[in-house]
């Protein structure tokens, strides 16, 4: 999910202990499906991921393709990041009465949900479609803190009035190449033992490393 407002790579890392490494420094981006030192052309194929399909609201659905390499320790982290996508997207289906969302993030990543989701519900819009996540990976893990990065693509998302009719003028997210991004989070896990977003940031068109997110 686009946060309104694009924090810096090291202000999502002050949110973690140190060791967090800064997005794109001294590693690359491995897409869907593609686990690191396996990429296309190499001896062994990348496994295939397999794909999550969540109804969300009538006409819509969020699609989150789960790596098969992902270890377990690492999978709660990459659920906080999918599960509050969702939710954000079900509080947009749902004309803002569904709140769920807010229980999955804290600090600046709550104010940047918030501001997305009325973002619709103010001007009375919901949206039909499919979004998909994924290249889902954990990219750095510190204590209790970790930073997760996922590919998002919201080409099939059209922005609806509250009877689910397509707007004339559809935003400009929902087009190429700018419906294709790459959304970084950095999550921390609470006492009670669950993670939550605490900042999100994305890198968006012609930014390199949302064009690797492109298939």
């Amino acid at each position: 999910m686009r946060s309104t407002a694009v924090a810096a790579a090291v202000s999502a890392c002050a949110l973690l202990a140190a060791g967090c490494s800064v997005p794109g420094e001294e590693r690359g981006f491995t897409p869907a499906g593609v686990v690191a030192g396996q990429r296309s052309g190499g001896s062994q194929p990348a496994p295939a991921p397999s794909v999550e399909t969540v109804a969300v609201a009538p006409g819509l659905t969020v699609q989150i393709e789960w790596p098969e390499a992902l270890e377990p320790a690492h999978t709660a982290m990459v659920k906080a990041l999918t599960g509050t996508y969702t939710a954000q997207w079900r509080a947009v289906g749902s004309l803002g009465e569904d709140e769920s969302y807010l229980g999955a993030v804290e600090d600046a990543a709550s104010r940047d949900a918030y501001t997305w989701v009325h973002g619709f519900v103010s001007e009375k819009l919901s949206a039909r479609g499919v979004a998909k996540i994924y290249g889902l990976r954990v990219a750095s893990v510190s204590g209790r803190g970790a930073e997760v990065d996922a590919c998002v693509e919201e080409s099939g998302v059209r922005v609806t009035d509250k009877n689910g009719d397509p707007i004339a003028e559809q935003p400009l997210w929902t087009k190429p190449p700018r419906s294709t991004y790459l959304q970084v989070a950095a999550v921390r896990k609470g006492d009670d033992g669950a993670w939550r977003v605490k900042l999100f940031q994305h890198a968006a068109y012609p930014d390199e490393r949302a064009k690797e997110c492109v298939r």
